[in-house]
């Protein structure tokens, strides 16, 4: 038992230093002329599967660990009510997450290029 507690704590003692080594490795290689990353999930009609691609969505945009304040947009393509109100409470739980129409995606990324 005692070499069994040993080996879960050198796996844990790994992991730690892993993620301390990844964080200095972002760091590194994050330029300050970075712009924002938009991960758009577009989301269809009666889509069963919403809040799965939208959890696992904002897992990715959590696990990149960037320093600029990266968002998850769930594009409105056409839902029903069941499934924008399912979207809509996967949104509210993530700061950075919100729910776009199509012409205000459309907005959004003309006025990115305008700058």
């Amino acid at each position: 038992m005692f070499y069994f507690s040993i080996c879960v704590l050198s796996l844990f003692a790994l992991i730690g230093v892993l993620q301390v080594c990844r964080g200095i490795a972002q760091a590194l290689t994050r330029s300050k002329n970075d712009s924002e990353i938009i991960l758009i999930e577009p989301i269809r009609k009666k889509q069963e599967d919403a809040e799965l691609l939208l959890r696992s969505a904002a897992g990715k945009v959590m696990w990149m660990g960037r320093f600029a304040p990266d968002r998850v947009v769930c594009l409105d393509c056409d839902m029903d009510s069941e499934t924008k109100r399912v979207c809509r409470l996967v949104c509210d739980e993530y700061p950075f997450m919100e729910l776009c129409t199509k012409s205000e995606i459309l907005e959004r990324i003309e006025r990115m290029t305008a700058k």
